[in-house]
């Protein structure tokens, strides 16, 4: 890979305009960057002038640099600084009040069905009064009532809809996943219940006609792929191939991220590549025509854009066509592109299309993940040659494979919290298994209707899909075969990247300084993680988590957790109390059920039937009325009683039985409920704390 600075330009322009895009996402509101944009452009053009005029000192160069890196920095951050819907008079969120409106909107994503409702966005394109319409921008989650829905609402059609809009609710418990912060950098920032017969159809809204048309063709060739192609393979032979996610069952997703090649499932820039070998040697034949490399070119063009289109414009997706328009066009004009200059060009065209999109986790790890393959791939593929050719096609692709890994391993370790172990072995059979999906899969979709040809691509691509299917199941029974409940803040994961980097550096300089730093970054790291094992060996706490609908709560003594009186699955546990657990050290916890007489958590708690005491305070968890104590004539002193659903006597009646200093109510209770005991606790002077309404309930 070639690091010349003068081949590479765009990204040193984009380093420092990413930098002020992430300064922005974390620190918004500042007008001081706008006039500073202003400030440093004039003192720019002034140095080129004065330069221009009388030749500045060599020595002074620099000065150039620092004003422009600074600008750039600026920029960025006032470029995202406007793009926050908020700043922009029209946006819905400045034309709301508390009471319900009806709104004019037009939906801009696939309805996705859920349990009870159908959740899709909607462009805001007005609220309407007394049947006028004032005109308004924004978007909307909106989640409409399945019988009042179903199937009748498309992409693209517009509506009005009758509802009232409020916030994306924050997290409710620690370390659990932002989603108003990830639907805040999609533009969405309210979210509305539409009741039964609270929406009419208006029309078709104005989103252009390719869009529509691809998306109806894309429908088309899933249900093509569904009258074939049964259960999984179906699933996952629409997720490779259309980039259709819906009908993908949790444990295939979870399958596929534990193996270590979520990416297959996800089209990306791999699926964008071998497409673009199969177009490319289709039509070869061009190089005989006169013209015929200019029109290779833009037939190209135009079929990865409208593969793009097909697969829903994801990230990866536009990121791999927009490298590949660059290098298509460059090698057309005959120019040299340097890879990793064209990369940063694609990186810097979404980022001014969208600069949200830097926060994005796909765009993260995709980018991050050619990056590495550019830089890192090179090197170690020298480490080894062979003139034996499926030795040396074995190499390339490990090498391939842990380039991509070693790059995103710090960020994947960040936000997932797992590290595929044998994420080498299982490359090496699916990604070679993917190119006869894609293959086979177009042909299949090509020739679907035509009799005995279909019946040949259909077998192929089956038996390719289920034969991937097998691996990524079969590879489970592996021992170790992934590592989780590895938790990192993002300072060790920037601290993870330096020292990589520096190795790197060190690789390709023998500068034994680099080497010197790389290992003060491993130092440092492994001081952090010491610091943090020795608090959490001595944390203790007491957590009421907000799982809506069920009571769960969690003690820690140091990296021992007890779960008590438990009844949420696997995947609620997983989204809503897992993460916070690994953040304090722990990977193993005891779920304990009513009438358990025992004494844990190294003698820190003490248990008996629904009341616990946990280093000297006492604690009753009241799940139904028979847990209330017998008549006494004193009552019991507890420091907090925890109150569940299925309880109805009343705050009257726990206060008769004992003395506490907070009551609690879980997040098991109805709105209604909580609601009418609230009054109860302000007229006998309770003080209580709503899990459901403000979020987990944390001692320490």
């Amino acid at each position: 890979m070639d690091f010349k600075r003068g081949q590479i330009p765009l990204v040193r322009i984009l380093l420092p305009f990413a930098t002020g895009i992430g300064f922005a996402l974390c620190f918004t509101g500042h007008f001081a960057f706008i006039y500073a944009t202003s400030t440093l452009f004039l003192a720019l053009f002034l140095y080129t002038w004065y330069d221009s005029k009388y030749t500045i000192n060599y020595s002074k160069r620099w000065i150039f640099g620092a004003l422009l890196a600074a600008l750039l920095f600026c920029t960025g951050y006032s470029f995202t600084f406007l793009h926050v819907p908020e700043q922009k008079v029209s946006d819905i969120s400045n034309h709301l009040e508390d009471t319900p409106h009806s709104f004019l909107v037009s939906i801009i994503s696939e309805p996705e069905e859920k349990d009870k409702t159908i959740k899709t966005v909607a462009e805001v394109l007005g609220i309407v009064h007394h049947g006028k319409v004032e005109r308004t921008t924004g978007k909307i989650m909106l989640y409409f009532m399945k019988d009042s829905l179903g199937d009748t609402v498309r992409y693209g059609d517009m509506l009005t809809v009758r509802t009232q809009l409020s916030e994306v609710k924050s997290p409710m418990n620690p370390d659990e996943f932002d989603y108003k912060s990830y639907l805040a950098l999609h533009g969405i920032t309210y979210e509305g219940f539409v009741p039964k017969h609270s929406y009419s159809y208006t029309g078709s809204s104005d989103i252009p006609w390719l869009l529509r048309f691809t998306d109806k063709c894309r429908h088309k060739l899933i249900s093509v792929i569904n009258q074939y192609v049964k259960g999984d393979e179906a699933a996952v032979g629409s997720a490779i191939l259309l980039g259709y996610r819906e009908d993908l069952s949790p444990d295939v997703v979870h399958n596929f991220a534990d193996s270590g090649a979520v990416h297959v499932i996800c089209v990306a820039g791999l699926h964008v590549g071998i497409l673009f070998v199969m177009l490319n040697f289709l039509l070869s034949f061009f190089d005989r025509v006169k013209h015929g490399k200019i029109i290779r070119t833009i037939l190209l063009l135009l079929l990865l854009w409208l593969y793009a289109l097909f697969t829903g414009m994801a990230t990866p997706v536009m990121r791999a066509t927009i490298m590949f328009s660059f290098l298509l066009v460059g090698k057309q004009f005959g120019r040299y592109t340097n890879s990793l200059n064209t990369l940063a060009a694609s990186a810097l065209f979404v980022l001014l299309l969208n600069p949200f999109a830097l926060a994005d986790t796909g765009f993260q790890l995709s980018y991050l993940s050619v990056a590495g393959i550019l830089i890192i791939y090179p090197f170690l593929k020298n480490l080894l040659s062979s003139r034996y050719f499926i030795i040396e096609k074995t190499w390339e692709l490990t090498c391939l494979s842990a380039s991509a890994q070693v790059a995103i391993a710090p960020l994947s370790l960040l936000y997932f919290h797992q590290f595929p172990n044998y994420f080498i072995i299982t490359n090496l059979l699916v990604v070679p298994l993917l190119s006869i999906v894609i293959y086979s899969g177009v042909l299949f979709l090509i020739t679907s209707h035509i009799p005995f040809i279909a019946t040949i691509t259909t077998f192929i691509f089956q038996k390719s899909l289920w034969l991937m299917n097998l691996i990524i199941i079969r590879s489970h029974s592996l021992p170790l075969y992934v590592t989780r409940g590895v938790s990192i803040s993002p300072i060790e994961s920037f601290i993870i990247y330096l020292f990589i980097i520096w190795m790197m550096i060190f690789f390709f300089s023998k500068k034994y300084r680099a080497i010197f730093i790389s290992f003060s970054c491993l130092t440092i790291l492994m001081g952090i993680r010491i610091y943090k094992d020795i608090i959490h060996s001595n944390q203790q706490m007491f957590i009421v988590y907000h799982v809506s609908k069920h009571p769960a709560c969690a003690f820690i003594s140091g990296k021992q957790c007890i779960i008590p009186f438990s009844e949420i699955d696997s995947s609620a546990f997983t989204y809503h109390v897992q993460y916070n657990l690994w953040e304090h050290g722990i990977k193993d916890t005891l779920t304990i059920n009513k009438d358990t007489n025992a004494t844990m958590l190294s003698g820190h708690l003490a248990v008996h039937n629904n009341f616990m005491q946990f280093n000297g305070k006492r604690y009753a968890f009241i799940r139904t009325n028979d847990d209330m104590p017998d008549s006494m004539a004193a009552k019991l002193n507890v420091h907090c009683v925890i109150v569940s659903g299925a309880y109805n006597k009343g705050m009257e009646a726990l206060q008769n039985e004992f003395n506490f200093d907070t009551l609690i109510f879980d997040s098991s209770i109805t709105p209604a409920r909580v609601k009418k005991w609230k009054r109860e606790c302000a007229e006998l002077n309770i003080k209580y704390y709503d899990v459901g309404k403000d979020g987990a309930y944390i001692e320490s």
